[in-house]
């Protein structure tokens, strides 16, 4: 018999069956054909996915640690501003890491706090990380590694000269005092987000790769 004599033949007997034993049979003689298909067009699907992903560029990532605020407080509009402030398009991405909590030197972590801490340190290592917004005892822990810019360095005169009242100096590795943080008291950081610090500070990693976008988000705070 012919391939289509044989489908001619297949489709009359689909069309003499009962609607519900019709769905059996289709299911019963063509469950491998069916599932194959449904298994093709999820991998197409994946890889269309992944590769319209790459067309997308993270531009400005940013940790958000120790805010006691919890479930009250929300980034979605000071990212808003800043994605207006900085000109982003729809490709453009600001990272936002939130919930990231963690005491230091003490016993007795939850499993959340070190999950917070190996968090942060994989995006330190990858140097994917721009800006550390934290309480002074986070921004403290982190500058004995040398982690932040010094901000009289990196931020330009006309700058540093403007936000230098909430400048916050911590000790590094070496015991030095370096000016490594801002306090964000007094901008609209706490009027956006509704996060709770006493107060938030501030700090540039030392390994960002996004300073224009880092120094127009410290403009954009300041402003």
């Amino acid at each position: 018999m012919s391939i289509r004599k044989e489908a001619e033949t297949e489709k009359q007997k689909l069309r003499n069956m009962p609607p519900k034993d019709r769905a059996w049979y289709i299911w019963e003689y063509y469950k491998f054909h069916i599932l194959a298909l449904i298994l093709a067009v999820a991998a197409l699907w994946t890889l269309g996915s992944i590769l319209y992903r790459q067309t997308f560029t993270t531009r400005l990532s940013i940790a958000i640690v120790n805010d006691r605020a919890g479930n009250a407080s929300s980034t979605a509009n000071l990212e808003a501003g800043l994605r207006e402030a900085l000109g982003f398009g729809k490709k453009d991405l600001i990272e936002i890491n939130e919930g990231l909590t963690a005491r230091f030197g003490e016993e007795g972590m939850s499993q959340f706090e070190y999950a917070s801490l190996a968090k942060i340190s994989a995006l330190v290592a990858s140097r994917s990380l721009d800006v550390f917004i934290g309480d002074q005892e986070a921004v403290g822990h982190y500058e004995t590694v040398n982690a932040f810019q010094d901000l009289e360095e990196y931020l330009p005169p006309e700058l540093y000269s403007r936000v230098k009242d909430s400048v916050y100096s911590a000790e590094d590795e070496q015991g030095v005092l370096k000016p490594v943080a801002l306090s964000l008291e007094g901008t609209s950081f706490a009027s956006q987000t509704g996060i709770v610090m006493n107060p938030p500070y501030l700090s540039v990693m030392s390994t960002s790769q996004h300073k224009e976008e880092v120094l127009q988000m410290i403009e954009y705070l300041f402003r």
